[in-house]
């Protein structure tokens, strides 16, 4: 089978979870022996010449691959304010001539971002298959998460919040900047570095900027807003499968999107194994564990705010291990400022009771539940986050954003009870390795074009 594969970039110019599970699926593919190639927004040329073109570059661990020169711009998670610079149409034989020359079976999309809609067009025209994998939330939100404020953007009022939402968007500028040879080259140089980590310390302010609410200019703005989702939620409606990664994500697409077909298929990554035998180091304090990202939509200040009222009622009987910055640390955290590597985690979680995952946004999937399971390590989720699909009875699931729920399922916490959630891992979980959810995307290939089932 010929698989193609548009996705964001390789290591280590664009990095991240969606990044690591679309190499990690190339290189498995390949290994069964079929024919991989990927293909990546690339630079935009400054001045009058932006002609669309596609530019075979060096093969990267054995995978054929194109750069699209002119691509629309990637946003990343950043915002859109330039609405006509990333809705801009482009001359459709470009794409013609490239899928006909590849011919793929299978064009496997991993994000719309760069991606123009008359790329998908010309695949349709083609009769080529498209399946989109479901990562993140762009295209019905252009700052990607659904998450503003500190809660989730249940509703934008017809796109009206989007203004204030964007209003921090980086100019096409930056953007072609971020996206040129020079960046690529310079972006993990210690420079560079500073300048993103101090970007990104104000980029996760919670505070609204304010704007008059009767001005002319609002109405223009938020009909531009929803010019951009109806370009982005036409190319998901004309995708032929949505491979949905949880339930919850399901759930929050259908929202906005009339899929052609779909399919939930819980993910996972090539280090997933069954280590349920894993060591456990005994403690007489419960352990807690929290493996994400201190970001606000990753619920660690609620989680730090509810610990720290129960350590004043119970000090010293439990202990909470981070992985990553933390601002104010707390008497009972345990801080590993470096973060941590998949071969950091036997000893992670033989020195875990319990992994606590309180994302606030509405999180597509998250990874660290099912490194947690696979080592026999049980664990607490908000109800936000999409892989409480496969805890079953092995944790629990509180209510997002909801101090009061998390606090009492915390303080109640007991070392029976997550003995309990122990032997029901062992007994009842199945741990579905990497090798089999590239046989279940194998699967998606395979149906037909027009004869997928929507489950």
């Amino acid at each position: 089978m010929k698989i193609l594969h548009y996705f964001l970039g390789f290591p280590p110019y664009r990095t991240g979870g969606m990044i690591n599970f679309a190499c990690d699926l190339m290189s498995f593919q390949k290994e069964e022996g079929n024919e991989v190639i990927a293909v990546y927004p690339g630079r935009i040329n400054l001045g009058v010449f932006k002609r669309l073109k596609l530019k075979e570059k060096s093969p990267i661990n054995g995978i054929v691959n194109y750069e699209i020169i002119n691509p629309l711009p990637v946003s990343l998670d950043e915002g859109i304010k330039e609405i006509d610079k990333f809705t801009k149409k482009c001359d459709e034989i470009q794409y013609y001539d490239f899928l006909n020359k590849i011919r793929p079976d299978i064009i496997h999309i991993h994000t719309l971002m760069g991606l123009h809609k008359e790329f998908i067009n010309v695949a349709n025209s083609m009769g080529i298959k498209t399946i989109f994998t479901t990562h993140d939330y762009f295209g019905i939100c252009p700052k990607v998460t659904l998450y503003r404020y500190g809660k989730v953007c249940d509703n934008d009022y017809d796109c009206k919040e989007c203004i204030r939402c964007n209003y921090s968007a980086l100019s096409m500028n930056k953007i072609k900047l971020m996206q040129s040879l020079l960046y690529k080259k310079l972006k993990n140089s210690i420079f560079v570095k500073y300048l993103r980590k101090k970007h990104r310390t104000v980029f996760f302010t919670e505070t609204q900027p304010k704007f008059l609410e009767d001005n002319n200019e609002l109405e223009t703005k938020k009909k531009e807003y929803q010019i951009l989702r109806k370009y982005y939620v036409e190319m998901l409606n004309n995708i032929d499968l949505i491979h949905f990664n949880s339930n919850l994500a399901k759930e929050i697409y259908l929202k906005y999107i009339k899929p052609k077909s779909y399919k939930v298929i819980s993910i996972s990554h090539k280090n997933i194994k069954d280590n349920r035998n894993n060591k456990k180091i005994e403690s007489d304090k419960i352990r807690f564990t929290f493996l994400a990202s201190t970001k606000p939509y990753k619920g660690f200040y609620l989680l730090k705010k509810v610990l720290d009222e129960i350590y004043i009622k119970k000090p010293y009987e439990f202990e909470l291990n981070v992985y990553g910055n933390v601002t104010e640390k707390s008497e009972y955290m345990n801080v590993y400022e470096k973060g941590f590597s998949q071969k950091d985690l036997p000893q992670i979680f033989s020195r875990t009771d319990i992994l606590i995952a309180p994302s606030i946004w509405y999180e597509t999937f998250g990874f660290t539940v099912l490194e947690a399971l696979s080592y026999g390590v049980p664990v607490i989720v908000s109800d936000n986050v999409g892989s409480k699909d496969i805890i079953n009875k092995a944790g629990i699931i509180v209510k997002a954003n909801d101090k009061q729920s998390l606090s009492e399922v915390l303080e109640n916490l007991n070392k029976n009870e997550i003995n309990e959630y122990r032997r029901i891992i062992k007994k009842q979980i199945k741990i579905m390795e990497w090798k089999e959810f590239c046989l279940q995307i194998e699967n998606l290939y395979s149906g037909r074009k027009n004869d997928d089932i929507n489950a």
